[in-house]
């Protein structure tokens, strides 16, 4: 056979191997470039697009510095929480008060009988607990309460400062691809939610729920008129385990430390007042000897004023809304 022919059918052959992948690679990359950077906790458990549901206002900046915990021999106030206070932004205020604080989260920590005891055996000098976590959680958090505590190990950690602008990153798209099958399921998502009617109530996506509502006075996301919000955030028990919370809190002041209870509401609670456990801010505020402010009435009033209080792709507060609560903390504890 001719090698020129040979050669020839070589590079015919290449360019129909080579342009088809390149089209391959330029839609990925294309389509990445799209929906990253992939942020909040709704939009990617629900396969949105950031552009649709990602925040458009600047927020605060903290200082690096005013995120890290203290050992808890040296802490002034003992936090256990979850998700809400793992970032350490409310807490931040905190110094700001010169209070030094340590952390642990639920996972690591269950409460007992004994806390107060544990607490001061582990060497806690401090004054304060601060008993945090997120509506939906509470109550099976607070129905496993144990028996006996004999060691409680509190580890320093820092985190740094949250990000204030979204801004897409090649590098980052290439270490943490978000993968074909989701991008698939996003556009086929987008492409529902335009042409899904605006009178319907709202709409299930996996594992998100998107809410027609007024909401663009209320968030900054280009989808305004829908709120994201998490699935199971519709489907809570009542609250029924005040004896457990009585427990721990009787505990903790027979060795001189002061409680403060925090159950952060669900997105849902603040803007849809669906409250099917709004009996745990009610329950709790039958009992004179615990201090727990009513964050379900403060969040849902703070809300309408501060746009994005909670992140439109996230269930959880901006930095805005962790500020805010710091604040009602330190209030609490300056009294």
């Amino acid at each position: 056979m001719n090698p020129l022919a040979q050669t020839f059918n070589f590079r015919k052959y290449s360019l129909i191997l080579i342009i088809p992948l390149s089209l391959i690679i330029l839609t990925l990359w294309i389509s990445e470039w799209y929906f990253e950077p992939l942020e909040g906790d709704l939009t990617r458990i629900g396969h949105l697009p950031e552009k649709d549901f990602g925040w458009n206002q600047p927020q605060p900046l903290v200082p690096e510095a005013r995120l890290k915990s203290d050992a808890l021999t040296d802490a002034d106030v003992f936090v256990i929480g979850d998700s809400f206070s793992g970032n350490m932004l409310w807490q931040s205020r905190l110094r700001s008060m010169n209070l030094k604080h340590s952390d642990i989260h639920w996972d690591q920590l269950k409460p007992c009988e004994n806390i107060g005891d544990a607490l001061r055996h582990a060497g806690f000098k401090g004054r304060y607990v601060v008993i945090e976590s997120i509506e939906r959680a509470f109550q099976e958090r607070m129905r496993s309460l144990c028996k006996k505590h004999d060691d409680i190990e509190v580890k320093i950690y820092t985190l740094p400062s949250p990000p204030v602008t979204r801004t897409h990153s090649l590098m980052s798209s290439i270490k943490n691809p978000i993968g074909g099958e989701w991008m698939l399921k996003a556009l086929i998502n987008k492409i529902k939610l335009a042409y899904l009617r605006q009178s319907d109530d709202f709409f299930i996506f996996d594992d998100a729920r998107v809410v027609a509502m007024d909401g663009c006075r209320l968030f900054t996301n280009k989808l305004c008129n829908y709120g994201l919000f998490f699935n199971d955030d519709f489907k809570k028990p009542l609250f029924d385990s005040i004896n457990n919370v009585l427990t721990i809190n009787s505990s903790l002041l027979k060795v001189g430390i002061q409680p403060l209870w925090l159950i952060v509401p669900d997105k849902s609670t603040v803007y849809l007042n669906e409250n099917p456990s709004i009996t745990i801010w009610n329950t709790l505020a039958r009992y004179p000897e615990l201090s727990a402010p009513n964050l379900s009435e403060l969040f849902i009033r703070q809300s309408k004023l501060i746009k994005d209080f909670y992140k439109p792709n996230d269930t959880h507060l901006s930095v805005n809304g962790f500020l805010y609560l710091g604040d009602i903390v330190a209030e609490r504890l300056q009294r």
